[in-house]
């Protein structure tokens, strides 16, 4: 199939669905505006900006204990049936990015529709489904790449939607296999990771825009495996979400002492941070404990009590059924923070 190497983009893909051609797929009229080169262009060096914004996502787990910088690039990890397409999908909906755009690559048709059914006028959707040939699949990729960093051009900060980088490692070793390529590590060629490296650079904040990645992550719980390895190696952060805690009934599913963001520090004032070390601190204990209270066995220790006390209400906290305003979410942050007490996490 002989993909487009440029295509129109940006303002006039807001509100729209689109292929890996660049074809309506929401009944609309064909795009008509700026032409864009699909060629991945990677900000240099001296281009960027730090990272010093928050970009808040509407829940309170992640806002309030893993704080996404503007700019950053994370990784939502999980096994199949733990929430990770739900998860993206609110987020999308209820960021404070000025424009969303999100790359289905590889997903089922009956999913696609659903996303294009309620993209909004600030959403660009680009999608590739399961049956399309693989280079279409990994072109939905990069037209999506393309149209976050033309309207980065603009000055605008985007959220950039991948789902997934799995399915598009599996199209690119798909491309590389065919081409002759020798197989490495779990029986994928060297040049899909460097093309998932390239993908995930892209992001990042300039002197005037940015580009936040959010991306998911089949993880089956296998750590030998290599996509999921190699992502977190490239990752400025992951949201480990747990089928364990999917089963029980928790929304989001998120495994807060298994996640981690590597910007966080950068972009909270230091209550926020010392608010959330209080509690990340009463979850390790409670996940200590969990085992000798399960044996009616009850700690005499001041933090634990605390935590114990505490625990509905750090459930209530990690638990949410929609979005969230990040001033309501600091505020509940550190008010549970204050019942735990003075535990020498802070």
């Amino acid at each position: 199939m002989n993909m487009a190497m440029r295509l129109d983009l940006g303002t006039c893909a807001l509100g729209r669905a689109i292929d890996a051609n660049g074809s309506p797929i929401d009944d609309g009229p064909a795009l008509r505006g700026r032409s864009v080169s699909l060629e991945l262009r990677l900000p240099r060096p001296n281009e960027r900006a730090p990272i010093a914004t928050p970009l808040w996502t509407g829940f309170r787990v992640v806002d309030g204990l893993l704080t996404i910088g503007r700019g950053a690039r994370v990784g939502i990890f999980g096994a199949p049936g733990s929430g990770k397409s739900v998860l993206l999908e609110a987020i999308a909906g209820g960021s404070t990015a000025d424009a969303v755009v999100v790359a289905l690559v590889g997903e089922r048709g009956r999913e696609a529709q659903h996303w294009i059914a309620r993209r909004t006028e600030t959403m660009t959707i680009v999608c590739a489904t399961s049956d399309r040939p693989a280079c279409e699949r990994v072109a939905a990729a990069q037209v999506a790449v393309a149209q976050a960093d033309a309207l980065r051009e603009r000055g605008l900060d985007v959220l950039l939607v991948v789902d997934s980088l799995a399915r598009i490692a599996a199209a690119t070793r798909e491309i590389a296999v065919g081409s002759g390529e020798a197989t490495g590590r779990g029986g994928y060629p060297p040049s899909v990771f460097a093309q998932l490296a390239r993908l995930v650079e892209v992001a990042g904040a300039l002197r005037k825009g940015s580009i936040t990645l959010i991306a998911t992550v089949l993880n089956d719980g296998d750590e030998r495996d290599p996509v999921s390895d190699a992502a977190r190696s490239i990752l400025d952060g992951h949201i480990a979400l747990s089928a364990r805690l999917a089963q029980y009934g928790r929304f989001p599913a998120v495994d807060v002492l298994a996640s981690a963001s590597r910007t966080m520090e950068q972009v909270v004032e230091p209550a926020h941070l010392r608010a959330a070390a209080r509690v990340r601190h009463a979850l390790a204990v409670l996940d200590r404990v969990e085992d000798a209270r399960a044996l009616g066995i009850e700690s005499g220790d001041r933090a634990t009590r605390a935590a114990i006390e505490a625990e509905p209400r750090l459930e209530s906290f990690l638990r949410q059924g929609s979005a969230a305003d990040c001033n309501a979410t600091l505020s509940q942050l550190v008010a549970l923070a204050g019942l735990l007490g003075d535990d020498g996490a802070a």
